[in-house]
């Protein structure tokens, strides 16, 4: 069993880290993308989504071995429709790009599993990798199987998935003002949110940035910039 404190990051931690950016290369990454299918999403709603995968994924993704890649579909019940794949050249991000133009929405109804797809992720890590991320995207909020933000004694929650399983962190991205994101989970884990599937793809350009190259966000280089001049400055009052 893993001892990991909950721990949610925040800009400061997160740009504390960041002056020391983690090598695609030196620290392989497993990320289980879990990717919201319900009926709450309409058809032209759900092809931006893919959409903004696609050219996400064409856009960061590095092909040298660094990265591997799951797919996990969920809405009433979750399946794994991509295994863990690494991605080893361009051709690999070209597939991975088409597989998501090509995925098909399977929610009938507002019905939402997201501890499903918790549980089928946690699945597709291989226990090799230096960081295993699970990546929710949800416009809404469960109300099928387990509150995600639960305990870890209990199967399908984020915090299950990381005490108890090979997930590092747990990371997700919401659209929309209705989405819930109260349950990322482990060590500098965040959420973020898109105002809607039309933003979709540049705030998940930014979010694997974050996760695969530990690129901050703006905000937080600032807070950090800040802080940098306010110690410069004490250094050189107390010099005088």
């Amino acid at each position: 069993m893993k001892t990991m404190k909950y721990v949610v990051g925040s800009a400061v931690v997160a740009g504390a880290i960041a002056l020391a950016p983690v090598s695609a290369n030196a620290v392989p990454i497993e990320l289980a993308l879990v990717v919201d299918a319900s009926g709450s999403i309409s058809g032209s709603d759900w092809d931006l989504q893919m959409q903004g995968y696609a050219n996400a994924l064409t856009a960061v993704l590095p092909t040298d071995s660094s990265v591997a890649i799951s797919v996990i579909r969920f809405a009433q019940s979750a399946s794994i429709v991509q295994s863990m794949t690494t991605i080893a050249n361009g051709t690999d991000v070209t597939n991975i790009s088409t597989f998501f133009l090509g995925l098909s929405q399977s929610g009938n109804g507002n019905v939402t599993c997201i501890s499903c797809g918790i549980f089928q992720a946690e699945s597709t890590f291989t226990g090799t990798a230096g960081r295993s991320i699970i990546d929710v995207s949800t416009d809404g909020g469960w109300n099928e199987g387990t509150n995600p933000n639960g305990v870890a004694s209990t199967t399908g929650t984020a915090a299950w998935a990381v005490e108890n399983g090979d997930a590092t962190v747990l990371n997700a991205i919401g659209i929309g003002t209705s989405a819930v994101l109260d349950f990322d989970y482990g060590l500098n884990s965040f959420s973020q949110l898109a105002n809607n599937f039309n933003d979709f793809e540049a705030v998940l350009t930014a979010k694997l940035k974050r996760e695969i190259f530990n690129v901050p966000e703006p905000a937080t280089l600032g807070l950090l910039g800040l802080g940098l001049m306010g110690m410069f400055l004490r250094r050189r009052k107390m010099a005088a």
